[in-house]
């Protein structure tokens, strides 16, 4: 291979580089946050940010809970992890459990 083909390629490399970068590193994300403005996505594409006192405190479809008025599972809906932020779904406390929806628990008064 001489010196002016090997230059020729990797020029031909860089532009295509230049070009790609550009439509998928720049146009490519600010098309898809234009259409996340169009009225009726926008909240949706947010995130459904809570405010309290002007500060964000979390999101209204994290930790929901999809049960009747029984407490028993809804069919129709994913049943999420159970929330380890205490009692009920706290946003402003969440974090990572272990437990399933089926777990059981061992405690000493109640070994499994």
């Amino acid at each position: 291979m001489k010196f002016s083909n090997f230059v020729r390629v990797h020029w031909a490399a860089f532009r295509a580089l230049l070009v790609l970068t550009v439509i998928t590193g720049l146009a490519y994300p600010i098309f898809i946050w234009l259409v996340a403005q169009i009225p009726g996505l926008h909240d949706k594409a947010e995130g459904s940010i809570l405010s309290a006192n002007g500060k964000p405190i979390g999101s209204r479809l994290i930790g929901q809970l999809f049960t009747d008025k029984d407490g028993n599972p809804l069919k129709q809906y994913f049943q999420s992890r159970p929330s380890a932020a205490g009692s009920g779904y706290d946003p402003t406390s969440t974090s990572a459990s272990n437990l399933g929806p089926k777990s059981i628990v061992d405690t000493p008064a109640d070994p499994a």
